[in-house]
């Protein structure tokens, strides 16, 4: 069995909360009208269950006990710690109440690389972005870039922007997708 890793003890770059709320269609959707995947992993269209149900993929790639990138359990945490470090992105699931944070449960991993779907520096581009900020609301997780010029070629001509990035990973759609502004 592989050893658990120490989430916490690593440089955090930003942190958010998980919390369902009752005017969050995520986790209320039949109450809400909701369309799109739930908390629960099914597909909804105004409030009611798809036929099947058809799941999310995120929610049939679970893992085995001791994954490293992924827990055994489909469904979205209803409380959950979100971690953003700057080689990765943890979701921990709070649902069961653990004696120290360090116990937390791990429902899922993000690592941060190129090609990967959040991207870490995109080294040989001419601009490269770190992360910096996090939020989540209503089954969409949001990872902010700032500019970091430090990725470049010694050899490349300085090159300095104020465009930032943001990347969304949207549990509710079941994709994720890029912001750029400049």
């Amino acid at each position: 069995m592989a050893v658990p890793y120490n989430y916490l003890n690593q440089d955090i770059v930003a942190t958010t909360l998980i919390q369902s709320y009752d005017n969050d269609s995520f986790y209320n959707p039949t109450i809400n009208n909701h369309t799109g995947f739930a908390a629960d992993g099914t597909h909804y269209t105004n409030g009611v269950q798809d036929a099947g149900p058809i799941y999310a993929s995120w929610f049939t790639e679970y893992g085995t006990p001791g994954d490293l990138y992924r827990d055994d359990q489909g469904p979205f945490p209803a409380y959950g710690l979100i971690l953003l470090s700057p080689v990765s992105m943890v979701i921990l699931d709070q649902s069961t109440p653990v004696p120290q944070a360090n116990e937390l449960k791990l429902w899922m991993q993000f690592l941060l690389a190129d090609n990967y779907m959040l991207g870490n520096n995109f080294d040989g581009s001419l601009q490269g972005f770190t992360p910096s900020g996090l939020s989540y609301a209503d089954g969409i997780i949001s990872v902010t870039y700032k500019p970091d010029d430090g990725n470049m070629d010694s050899t490349s001509p300085p090159v300095s922007s104020n465009t930032h990035m943001v990347v969304s990973l949207d549990f509710s759609a079941d994709q994720a997708y890029l912001d750029v502004g400049v």
